[in-house]
């Protein structure tokens, strides 16, 4: 029965042997009519052509009082669109270094970009997840920016430059004047410098990365050579960076933390566990920006003195089956 059972097993592994056989003899028939298909030529021209053809990105629109027409920048323009018609009308020209397309422009609704009517943003809009590196002042004499994770001041032309941090560095992981990709991505945050209306304070985010584990994205993977980025990145469950809002007063050089949490420690359950949506008031007496819980189900609008760094709470909203509209419409007159 031994040398039966053997005998069958090899006549079973013979027939499927034979079977694949014929599938990849058929396979390999398939393949070689598909030259005499139609559009076979057009394809193999088109191919090499079509890769890193797609140019990813992500718009912030205003929309009008109407609610049936929004305003939005694409590729150094400003367009209209209206929703009934379907339709974009260009607007003209993006004026030079000027402030983000979205929610947060002159005279509309806060959002979580914040409103840039005050200051001009050097450069084109951030890419995905990133914010602007830099800032100039109302009086266009100054200019903030971001480099080596800490932030510097200097002259417009680039004269003068002072840092204002310093101890942030790959190896503490701690890093100014910018935000983490989840802040980015997920939250609309192009934006980590604020000036005061009347120039004389820099509001400026400060981000403690050190818990948060590495993701490692792949780039030009379609390319002969790819590359590998890594990036601070909160899978679910894991830790976020502790976020934080500092002021600097140009007058007597000092530097102010906001006690964006009320003095309770960065964990999931508290109010200001994410922090977004930055902004001054029309007078520059208060910062407000928006602070809300992990589970997002609390949202509050809170405005600080950037003298003493109190934070008091302006609007609280909660909805704790589900989640609250984490960059409400509101707007500032």
């Amino acid at each position: 029965m031994k040398n039966l059972f053997y005998f069958s097993g090899s006549r079973w592994l013979l027939t499927a042997g034979m079977i694949l056989l014929g599938g990849s003899l058929l396979m390999t028939r398939a393949q070689d009519r598909l030259k005499d298909m139609p559009g076979y030529a057009q394809y193999q021209k088109m191919s090499p052509l079509m890769r890193n053809t797609v140019k990813q990105g992500s718009l912030q629109v205003t929309w009008k009082d109407d609610s049936k027409t929004f305003e939005y920048q694409w590729d150094g323009k400003n367009y209209s669109y209206d929703v009934k018609k379907l339709k974009a009308t260009e607007l003209g020209a993006v004026p030079a270094e000027t402030g983000p397309a979205g929610p947060g422009g002159p005279g509309g609704r806060m959002g979580t970009g914040g409103r840039q009517g005050m200051q001009r943003f050097s450069g084109d809009r951030p890419q995905r997840g990133r914010q602007y590196t830099s800032a100039l002042s109302p009086d266009g004499k100054l200019k903030a920016m971001y480099k080596d994770r800490n932030i510097f001041l200097e002259n417009a032309d680039g004269s003068g430059m002072t840092a204002l941090t310093s101890d942030g560095t790959d190896k503490n992981r701690i890093k100014y004047g910018t935000a983490s990709w989840v802040y980015g991505e997920e939250l609309g945050q192009v934006t980590a410098m604020w000036w005061s209306p009347d120039g004389k304070k820099l509001a400026f985010y400060r981000f403690d990365e050190s818990k948060v584990l590495d993701f490692y994205l792949q780039y030009n993977q379609l390319l002969i050579q790819d590359s590998v980025e890594i990036e601070p990145y909160t899978k679910v469950g894991a830790n976020n960076p502790v976020v934080d809002i500092l002021v600097y007063d140009l007058q007597n050089k000092k530097i102010t933390q906001l006690d964006v949490r009320d003095g309770k420690p960065f964990e999931t359950k508290v109010v200001g566990h994410y922090i977004y949506g930055v902004e001054w008031t029309p007078d520059g007496t208060e910062l407000l920006f928006h602070r809300t819980n992990r589970k997002q189900d609390i949202m509050e609008l809170a405005a600080a003195n950037p003298e003493t760094g109190k934070c008091r709470v302006v609007v609280h909203e909660e909805w704790l089956p589900s989640f609250t509209e984490n960059s409400p419409m509101m707007q500032v007159s």
